[in-house]
């Protein structure tokens, strides 16, 4: 998802993996999918949505973690106001910041017709917690955001991950360099690892910790969100998911610029699913459950667009597919069929450009 930041003009890969634990295996299929439409609806930040797919299912469908996630939605959205503050964190600052962050998110999933005021809001009551003048932009707040919180020992991203504003707040960052390969290049890009989190974003406590942003590209390196591969930095997962992702948007954004949200998220899509091996069914089932037609949500709406750019691809090959994921196309057909719909979109661009 393209990600606007104040300094650096990013972007963002909201992950979110299917539930894989035993527990969550029990639950009924009819449980599964209304799972998969509340993350849909979370993801374009309307908990309404969200909540009437989880409730159009009776509870004890759910179980598990699933049960666990269904009373979560309901406890964190189905109430007058905003409730208490979801996470830990002893810090004032950090704590005071955080607790408006997630104001702010609660009333805006709860109300998406009211964003624009909220951001406005949002906004007046930033530059009143760290005493900033009324004429200074969001740009400048932010900046002053990060280096508070620097001050206090924390890292920090702000920023615009559509279709709300961002807080991320994390203890510990190392650097690490990586050599990827994409489908038409070849980049040496570093990338730093980030852990013990204060805060995961908007879209994990839309999910209430159900997915979060798995990394980010920004000019020069890439973010990885180390709990979103549960520390195993060698996964088919961080090499497909977050390196081949990321790297795809750290070359688009210097050679195409001009790209919208949608279609960096589009572009980098083709270049994941080239890369998966073994977590190349889960990628395909994510999309399948997770599209729209509502471009201001970058990962649901390019969702729908990369299944139908790779079903059309398949059939001019002679491979029908009757799934709506895939699942029943040979994997090696669907890297493929990925790694030429990315190639002619590289092309059409470079033929289109002055």
């Amino acid at each position: 998802m393209r990600r606007t930041a104040p300094v650096l003009g990013m972007v963002l890969a909201l992950l979110c993996p299917l539930a894989a634990d035993a527990a969550a295996a029990t639950s009924t299929p009819a449980a599964r999918q209304a799972i998969d439409a509340s993350t849909s609806a979370a993801l374009q930040g309307d908990a309404r949505r969200t909540l009437e797919a989880v409730g159009s299912v009776p509870a004890d469908q759910y179980a598990g973690v699933d049960a666990d996630y269904r009373a979560c939605l309901f406890g964190r959205f189905q109430r007058s106001g905003p409730p208490y503050l979801a996470g830990a964190v002893e810090e004032p600052f950090a704590r005071e910041l955080l607790t408006v962050y997630q104001d702010y998110w609660w009333q805006a999933l709860s109300a998406p017709a009211s964003r624009d005021a909220l951001d406005a809001a949002l906004l007046q009551r930033l530059r009143g917690l760290i005493g900033a003048p009324a004429e200074e932009d969001w740009d400048a707040i932010e900046n002053r955001l990060v280096a508070r919180l620097r001050e206090r020992g924390y890292h920090a991203q702000l920023g615009r991950t559509p279709p709300l504003r961002e807080l991320m707040i994390w203890r510990k960052q190392t650097s690490r360099l990586y050599r990827v390969t994409l489908p038409d290049s070849e980049f040496q890009v570093d990338v730093e690892l980030l852990d013990d989190f204060v805060s995961r974003g908007w879209s994990y406590y839309a999910r209430c910790g159900r997915g979060s942003a798995g990394g980010w590209a920004a000019d020069d390196r890439i973010y990885a969100v180390v709990p979103w591969f549960d520390g195993k930095l060698d996964s088919d997962r961080f090499r497909a998911s977050l390196l081949g992702h990321e790297t795809q948007h750290f070359s688009d954004l210097k050679r195409f610029p001009a790209l919208k949200p949608w279609e960096l998220e589009y572009r980098a899509k083709f270049t994941e699913t080239w890369m998966a091996r073994s977590t190349l069914a889960e990628l395909l089932a994510r999309f399948a459950a997770s599209q729209s037609d509502d471009e201001d949500s970058p990962h649901t709406y390019a969702n729908k667009r990369v299944l139908a750019a790779l079903r059309a691809q398949l059939e001019a090959r002679g491979v029908h597919a009757q799934r709506a994921d895939l699942s029943d196309a040979p994997a090696d057909a669907v890297r493929a069929a990925a790694h030429d719909v990315l190639l002619a979109d590289s092309r059409r661009r470079l033929d289109a450009a002055p």
